[in-house]
């Protein structure tokens, strides 16, 4: 066999384009890494040039027993549950998930987060950059932005970049010019990570979606992603360069804080919070420094759970600004949660773990569960049912 001599960076991106840490890494993406393996390409634009299928023009293929394919999120709202998958695959139930229905999908690619900020309008993300809107409760979706236009919106922010501090340094004074002139380094560094992202094409995955309202709305992903809408998804814009996010780490979950805090949590202990509904952000110094995936604000101002790798679990009560470990008694990775209306919280994930808490977080148990299944997604139902998702199916649990 001949030896795949394509660039190191390029080999780390398409092993790493997603957390491993999070598992749940697409099939359709390793069969593509092993064509490129067996034909031992030379260099990455060969490998652009395959007829490989695109997987932003094929819609959702509709499967018999739905419930049976692999979800990665799902969202109770009111009385529907809509939950988020494989191969573009969005299925919603109106009987508490006795039965489900597939709904429409322009697209056929991995989708990771779902979230309704309002009873009718949602959003899903996901792999290829893709951003889905349904304004029907989940029954049909349109897509409103993929990785290309993803790629352009980065490629002109960073040139754009580079031009205004060039500007800057032809005007400025002698004693200014060595601060600046390392700048220019710097965004001359982003301009090239946006031109190499424009040449790959749409491979970067949205990890997670937050909207505010039905207008302004946010969008995180793989190597530091990060966009914005302020009119409903009709325009994106790139908000990157706000975060202090120099090696691109992924940024996997946030959420919006009771009092109105928002929080961003990816790998290597990676934080950021605003305040001012995402128009400043600032660095926090993090409690962990591996992988967090999920974050579960309480019914408490400026208070949340932030869990990850290894049963890692932490809470804080000031919106991120100091946080104390929270003892699960699991060290498997936790990746998703919910909390009832009374304030009861649930964290899932994997190993077939599931905890409870019934004092703000402050303390869990670990519920009775059937195997080691991998837990995605978690909802918590009427009359103490969970809804948990995974690779394999959708499934209830009583949790009480």
């Amino acid at each position: 066999m001949v030896k795949v001599s394509m660039p190191l960076e390029t080999r780390n991106r398409l092993l790493t384009y997603k957390n491993v840490e999070q598992g749940g890494e697409s099939a359709g993406f390793f069969a593509w890494l092993g064509v490129l393996l067996m034909l031992g390409t030379s260099t990455l634009a060969f490998a652009l040039d395959l007829k490989l299928p695109d997987r932003l023009n094929i819609p959702a293929k509709h499967f018999h027993h739905i419930e049976k394919t692999a979800f990665l999120a799902l969202q109770r709202i009111s009385d529907r549950i809509v939950a988020v998958g494989d191969r573009g695959v969005i299925a919603f139930s109106d009987d508490n998930g006795e039965s489900w229905q597939q709904s429409e999908v322009p697209i056929s690619t991995l989708l990771t987060s779902v979230h309704f900020p309002i009873k009718d309008k949602g959003w899903a993300v996901g792999h290829g950059g893709s951003v889905l809107h349904s304004n029907d409760r989940g029954h049909s979706w349109t897509l409103q932005l993929d990785g290309r236009q993803v790629n352009e919106l980065q490629l002109q922010n960073a040139k754009n970049s580079v031009q205004k501090l060039k500007e800057e340094y032809a005007q400025a004074a002698e004693y200014e010019k060595e601060d600046i002139r390392f700048a220019i380094e710097d965004a001359e560094f982003v301009l090239s990570n946006a031109k190499f992202d424009a040449e790959l094409g749409p491979a970067n995955p949205f990890l997670d979606v937050l909207f505010l309202d039905d207008q302004k709305g946010f969008a995180i992903g793989a190597y530091g992603l990060f966009v914005e809408t302020e009119d409903g998804g009709q325009t994106w814009k790139s908000a990157a360069k706000r975060l202090e996010n120099f090696d691109r780490y992924h940024l996997n979950t946030f959420a919006q804080l009771k009092g109105g805090a928002i929080i961003i949590a990816g790998e290597a202990g990676t934080l950021f919070v605003s305040y001012d509904e995402g128009r400043q952000w600032e660095t926090l110094y993090g409690p962990y420094q591996g992988s967090f995936f999920g974050i579960q604000p309480t019914h408490n101002d400026g208070e949340a759970l932030l869990y990850g790798l290894k049963g890692h679990v932490f809470k804080t009560q000031d919106a991120g600004q100091s946080w104390k470990r929270i003892q699960v008694g699991v060290e498997t990775s936790l990746t998703s949660s919910a909390i009832s209306s009374e304030g009861d919280i649930i964290i899932s994930g994997f190993s077939g773990v599931v905890l409870l808490s019934k004092d703000q977080g402050e303390s869990f148990t670990r519920l009775k569960t059937k195997g080691f299944e991998g837990f995605n997604g978690v909802e918590i139902l009427k009359y103490g049912d969970l809804m948990l998702v995974s690779d394999e199916k959708i499934q209830k649990l009583n949790a009480y």
